[in-house]
């Protein structure tokens, strides 16, 4: 992880760099400073405070007062994680733009690498870090990095290679009139980040610059069973999670080409075929209990 200064890009367009927080109050010093401590300057700081209960608008509210390119706003009332990330886009006035954990940090160098290698690579959509998280930090475990390139079908390929390590893809530095674009964001369902980083891959490559790092907290809720009750997927839905994602994948992807959508088509169905195998206990379960209350029906009948 090398945070060495190189020679300064020779155009200095604005960063937004978003953080959506909520009862952050543990990581969210960590956060701010890494933000702050980049060597790229020409940047805006959007933190939005999705109605905290704890400490977390007090810590935002003083990183305010100490640099004014921090641009703090507290919502009156809580109205959904997804909605907070959008809020911030909608805000965010950057030629680039990168949401960034309240529980994530990155290097110095970060914005400043991923500007240069996208202003290399004109075409590329969005520059990724290296992507720990925390523990794997400290267990000391090579980082997650994906270079998409080559054709539609490769870039395909590539993401669909470890699409649950994609966590940084998300949280990449994106060209923001090409984000903004995307018809679903204001949809809200389980993999929508899985999606949207497909929808980035249908307009062009995506990039890594390989001497940053992202490193994330591994207790949010993308990190736990508990999103497939935030999604409402319990009993017979933990069956095919990824349909809505199947759907909406298939819908924006328009502007590939007849090979790489066949591809993808097929990789969606496989991604479902393999889930329904891995919850195949949920189908015994409930087969199961449909036996015994029919049993028990029957006989009461009796």
């Amino acid at each position: 992880m090398n945070n060495s200064q190189k020679s300064p890009i020779p155009e200095s367009p604005l960063v937004s760099i978003a953080i959506p927080v909520f009862n952050s109050e543990s990581t969210l010093v960590a956060a701010i400073e890494s933000a702050l401590a980049q060597d790229y300057r020409n940047l805006e700081i959007l933190i939005s405070d999705n109605a905290s209960t704890d400490n977390t608008a007090e810590i935002c509210r003083y990183y305010q007062q100490r640099d004014t390119r921090i641009v703090f706003y507290p919502q009156p009332e809580n109205f959904g994680m997804h909605r907070n990330f959008l809020f911030l886009l909608e805000k965010a006035s950057g030629e680039y733009f990168r949401w960034l954990g309240s529980d994530d940090v990155i290097s110095t160098n970060s914005i400043s690498s991923s500007l240069r290698v996208l202003q290399l690579s004109p075409e590329s959509v969005a520059c990724a870090s290296p992507h720990f998280f925390d523990h794997e930090l400290k267990e000391r475990k090579p980082p997650t990095s994906f270079q998409l390139h080559g054709s539609d079908f490769s870039r395909i390929k590539s993401f669909f290679s470890a699409p649950g390590r994609s966590h940084g893809l998300f949280y990449a530095l994106i060209k923001r009139d090409i984000l903004r674009n995307y018809s679903l964001l204001s949809v809200d369902f389980f993999a929508s980040d899985w999606c949207l980083i497909l929808y980035l891959l249908s307009k062009g490559p995506l990039e890594s610059a390989q001497d940053t790092y992202l490193v994330s907290g591994s207790k949010g809720l993308s990190s736990s069973n508990s999103i497939y009750t935030h999604y409402g997927l319990t009993g017979w839905k933990r069956i095919l999670p990824f349909w809505q994602f199947t759907i909406s994948v298939i819908a924006t992807s328009t502007a590939w080409s007849s090979l790489g959508r066949m591809y993808l088509i097929h990789k969606l169905i496989l991604l479902n075929f393999k889930n329904l195998l891995l919850e195949h206990r949920i189908l015994r379960y409930k087969f199961s209990a449909l036996r015994a209350k029919l049993a028990l029906f029957l006989k009461k009948l009796c």
